[in-house]
């Protein structure tokens, strides 16, 4: 995968979902203070627990009767930041909350950073450390990790308590919501009774702002 197809896929992963925070300008913000703002018809969004799959989320609503216009459920994606050996990845790889693994070389306009270190200022040492430290980077592939769903944040931290020589961040970890379709008019009725089901932690309208 060359480092244009990366990016993108990284910005794909990243912002390919409708409901996803957005830049809001002074004058929709203003909207939002003043209460000039619409609600969707027939349909809310409920937050869910952030251990939940998309089959149990799927077959739940189904069997309640509710009809599932979106959902966004997505596990929990780590990048390692720093070189462990190969046998504590292959460790890693190994562990069985780990579903897939992605890697990639991650190029880097050494021209464009030589230019910028320069108008910093870096000069003699200084400047060739730097260097040092971009193509030593420039040398390590980027490695993320995916686990299944029923990681949270809080068992994450417990497996990689056994990987204490691995520096990670995590990538990925949105919210878990889905849209619901309701009856318009019923939208506050149906927000009640999914707020009672065990997996969901709460529910919302969905705002419409006129730009």
């Amino acid at each position: 995968m060359n480092t244009s197809k990366w990016f993108f896929a990284i910005l794909f992963l990243l912002l390919a979902h409708p409901v996803s925070a957005q830049i809001i300008g002074d004058e929709s913000l203003r909207k939002i203070e003043q209460g000039e703002v619409s609600f969707l018809e027939g349909e809310f969004i409920a937050f869910l627990d952030d251990t939940v799959s998309p089959d149990f989320i799927q077959s739940e609503f189904s069997r309640l009767k509710y009809f599932l216009t979106y959902i966004d459920i997505e596990p929990i994606l780590i990048t390692i930041v720093n070189s462990p050996d190969d046998s504590t990845l292959y460790r890693l790889r190994s562990h069985p909350n780990v579903t897939s693994v992605y890697s990639d070389q991650v190029r880097i306009d050494t021209t464009s950073f030589e230019n910028m270190l320069s108008v910093q200022g870096l000069t003699g040492e200084e400047y060739d450390k730097a260097l040092a430290r971009l193509l030593e980077f420039e040398s390590r592939p980027t490695v993320l990790y995916e686990f299944d769903y029923s990681v949270d944040e809080a068992r994450l931290k417990e497996i990689m308590a056994g990987f204490r020589n691995v520096a990670y961040d995590i990538f990925r970890n949105p919210p878990r919501s889905v849209n619901i379709q309701c009856e318009p008019g019923t939208e506050q009725d149906a927000m009640t009774k999914v707020e009672e089901l065990p997996f969901v932690q709460s529910t919302a309208l969905i705002g419409i702002v006129d730009y």
